[in-house]
């Protein structure tokens, strides 16, 4: 896997490659920097609207939603 400074160097290159964002935003991800994978996976769908981005953003999103009340109720 490429690291975030390689994926931006070659983002920099190509910056119309939906590849290249859909890749370093999981990066991000991985790296537990929400808005910059965010920002990433966004920019993937506004250059592809039917980009995986879409499903991997939505994932996040229900990730940072989950609330177990039964964690917080003793």
């Amino acid at each position: 896997m490429a690291s975030i400074e390689e994926l931006t160097s070659a983002i920099a290159q190509s910056p119309n490659c939906e590849e290249l964002y859909l890749e370093r935003g999981k990066c991000y991800w991985q790296q537990r920097d929400i808005p910059h994978a965010f920002a990433d996976y966004d920019a993937a769908l506004r250059l592809n609207p039917h980009s995986p981005a879409r499903e991997l953003k939505a994932m996040a999103q229900d990730i940072l939603a989950f609330y177990n009340k039964e964690m917080y109720n003793p």
